[in-house]
């Protein structure tokens, strides 16, 4: 039995890593090539852009391992339907459980290994690439602002502007174009020909220009300015920088969702990241069993057209996933409904395809 288990573990592990190593090199060269222009505005660092790449890597780590896991186990069972060794493992006296207790260890391992990818290093590789951002910003910002550019000034203000230079420490725009959010839950933005920015009294003025804003209750204020100006200091955006909640870690999420009003919309967007932090890695248990399924019922001998079905297939388990997410996080369902109503469909899913298997074993064998 100890070799039985063995063999298993090691083919589950060998596919496993086979395509982790190529969807790993794929999609991480995809996305940082999407996402490396923005960088590379503000740098041109050797280091920091291998940097870059590699907290991307981090950030797709999990989905790259559940994806990895699924083709594993689906091209594993494959080569063991088409060179006669599941119709040897029946012979032999082995039955389906037989066959799902190494499957069932390679899941759970699986799934810690998902759990810990996902729960704690995608969101630290998520802040870490957005602290290198806003220090290369502030780094930027000290000899003079982007321009046709949107810059985060803090939480509170985005910038665009069309001109930009530096004159006696004293920063002048033309063309400017901000974007405010205020305590209130007023959100709008300013419209100016001209402006400026002064470190030393940390003042930012815009000139001549319009101001548009609409509160919760979608009352639209205007307003018309000879002068605005607001308070700016640019050495302290590290520490008004704005995480997102994708990239705090899981006390900060709580703590940020105890001081949410429940029923806003902000209320059901973080409650839907707490529960994914747990329901997410869960995925790469249900798609094992489905690849277990799915390489014993496709007919084909052709690797290609098995590897299309498998991707077709877990596209449309994320599809699935992301409405079903996406329903908790707009407030349709309370969040952990949401995860709970996706997970027991899939579950009815590979019953049923459990059962099926097990009534016409001779069929598909």
């Amino acid at each position: 039995m100890k070799t039985f288990w063995k063999y298993h573990l090691k083919e589950y592990f060998f596919y496993t890593l086979t395509f982790f190593t190529v969807f790993g090199v794929i999609i991480t060269l995809v996305q940082g090539i999407i996402k490396l222009q923005e960088f590379l505005e503000l740098t041109s660092s050797f280091k920091l852009i291998f940097q870059f790449f590699l907290l991307i890597f981090f950030q797709l780590l999990s989905f790259i391992y559940t994806l990895s896991a699924f083709m594993g186990v689906l091209f594993a069972i494959h080569r063991f339907k088409y060179e006669r060794e599941v119709f040897a493992f029946y012979s032999l006296g082995f039955s389906l459980k037989d066959l799902f207790k190494p499957l069932l260890l390679f899941a759970l391992i699986s799934l810690v290994i998902t759990f810990l990818m996902h729960f704690f290093l995608l969101p630290w590789a998520k802040k870490k690439a957005k602290l290198i951002q806003i220090n290369l910003l502030k780094v930027q910002l000290e000899k003079s602002f982007p321009e046709k550019k949107p810059v985060s000034l803090g939480k509170n203000y985005y910038l665009y502007v069309m001109k930009s230079k530096k004159v006696d420490n004293t920063y002048h725009f033309k063309s400017i174009f901000l974007m405010e959010k205020r305590q209130e839950g007023k959100k709008g933005f300013f419209i100016s020909q001209n402006g400026s920015y002064f470190p030393k009294e940390n003042l930012f003025t815009l000139i001549k220009g319009w101001g548009f804003f609409v509160d919760p209750q979608r009352n639209i204020e205007v307003l018309k300015f000879g002068d605005y100006k607001f308070k700016l200091d640019v050495k302290n955006l590290g520490k008004e920088l704005y995480f997102k909640r994708g990239e705090k870690s899981f006390s900060e999420l709580k703590e940020e969702i105890k001081k949410l009003k429940p029923g806003t919309s902000r209320y059901f967007k973080y409650f839907k990241e707490y529960y994914q932090r747990f329901f997410f890695p869960l995925s790469v248990l249900f798609l094992i069993f489905q690849a277990f399924f799915l390489g014993i019922y496709v007919k084909t001998s052709h690797k290609f057209l098995l590897f299309f079905i498998g991707i077709t297939v877990f596209l449309i388990f994320y599809i699935l996933y992301n409405f079903f997410s996406s329903l908790g996080e707009n407030g349709k369902i309370f969040p952990l409904w949401s995860f709970i109503i996706f997970y027991l469909l899939i579950s009815f899913l590979l019953v049923f395809q459990y059962f099926g298997f097990k009534k016409k074993k001779e069929f598909y064998l």
